[in-house]
């Protein structure tokens, strides 16, 4: 009983990172090497301005100026537990992230195009955030 289910579990893990992008970032006069260069570049553009600027909003946003003390009106309801700060902040980072690096490649010329639209001649580079596709 317990080989198919392993068997089944290493199929699935096999097969999740075998998955391609739901797009690429396309540049028909730019080689993989250049492709991924540029995206990388785009990457750690991104990572540094969305730090900064989640950084900046969160902690503007944790105590008003003119309250020192945080609170705000009524007190909640302490029955429902409290929702931790940090997710939401992931999140919009990383929203805002995938949003930089997209005004990035766009501005270097590139496409964002879907997977069945690459000529099967190009070659393609699955990375953090979609993938590159490039001569």
């Amino acid at each position: 009983m317990k080989i198919p289910a392993i068997l089944a579990l290493a199929m699935l893990l096999l097969t999740a990172g075998c998955s391609s992008p739901t797009f690429y970032w396309y540049h028909p006069d730019r080689t993989i090497q250049e492709a991924k260069a540029d995206y990388m570049e785009c990457l750690d553009q991104a990572r540094q301005k969305s730090g900064d600027m989640i950084n900046d909003q969160h902690y503007d946003r944790l105590a008003p100026r003119d309250d020192p003390s945080g609170s705000k009106g009524p007190l909640k309801d302490e029955s429902q537990p409290a929702a931790d700060p940090r997710d939401a902040q992931e999140v919009w980072q990383e929203r805002y992230t995938r949003s930089v690096i997209a005004d990035c490649m766009r501005e270097k010329g590139y496409l964002k195009v879907r997977p069945d639209r690459i000529p099967d001649s190009v070659h393609t580079k699955k990375l953090p955030e979609g993938g590159v596709a490039g001569q």
